[in-house]
C-alpha cells in the first residue's frame, strides 16, 4: 500500500468519525469549518506539532480580522461599500502578518476568515476550526502509523 493510501483510508475513517462527532457536540452545519480547519493543517508547510501552532495562529488571527469586519460593518461604518472598504483593508492586515513569525502561514488566516464570515460571525466557528485542525493532525498521524504498519515504498519510475 503507498503512502497516499494509507492517508486517505484514515483521513476518510477519521472525517466520517468527524462529522458524528461534531453533529453530537452541536457544531450541526458547522461541522464543514472543521474540514476548513483540517484543510489548513493540511495545506501549511509545516506538519506536526510545529503546522498545527502554526494553524491556530493564523487561523485564529483571520476569525478576528472577520469578527472585527462583521462589528464593524454591522454596526459602526453602515454607509455603503463598507464592506469593501473593511475586506480591503483586513485582506492587507493577513497579508503584512506576514513578518510576524507566528502569523507567518497567511493561507491560515483566508481560511479562518471565509469560515467565520460563512458562518456568519457565530463563535462557534473556533471550536469547529480549533478541532478541525486537531483533526488534520490526526489524519496526518494516523496515515503514517497505517503506512509504517502495512505500507511499501513504490519504486520510481
Amino acid at each position: 500500500m503507498s503512502f497516499i493510501v494509507a492517508l486517505g483510508g484514515a483521513t476518510a475513517l477519521l472525517c466520517g468519525g468527524w462529522c458524528v462527532l461534531a453533529n453530537a457536540i452541536g457544531l450541526g452545519a458547522l461541522s464543514w469549518a472543521g474540514f476548513s480547519g483540517c484543510t489548513a493543517y493540511f495545506a501549511c508547510p509545516d506538519k506536526g506539532m510545529k503546522g498545527v501552532i502554526a494553524c491556530l495562529g493564523s487561523v485564529m488571527s483571520g476569525v478576528a480580522y472577520a469578527l472585527i469586519s462583521i462589528y464593524l460593518g454591522n454596526h459602526v461604518l453602515t454607509f455603503p461599500y463598507a464592506a469593501i472598504i473593511l475586506s480591503i483593508i483586513t485582506t492587507y492586515f493577513m497579508c503584512i502578518q506576514s513578518k510576524i513569525k507566528a502569523l507567518s502561514y497567511i493561507p491560515g488566516a483566508f481560511f479562518g476568515s471565509f469560515s467565520t464570515f460563512a458562518a456568519g460571525g457565530s463563535l462557534l466557528i473556533i471550536p469547529a476550526l480549533l478541532l478541525g485542525i486537531l483533526l488534520g493532525l490526526s489524519c496526518d498521524k494516523s496515515g503514517q502509523w497505517v503506512f509504517d504498519k502495512f505500507g511499501r515504498k513504490e519504486p520510481n519510475g
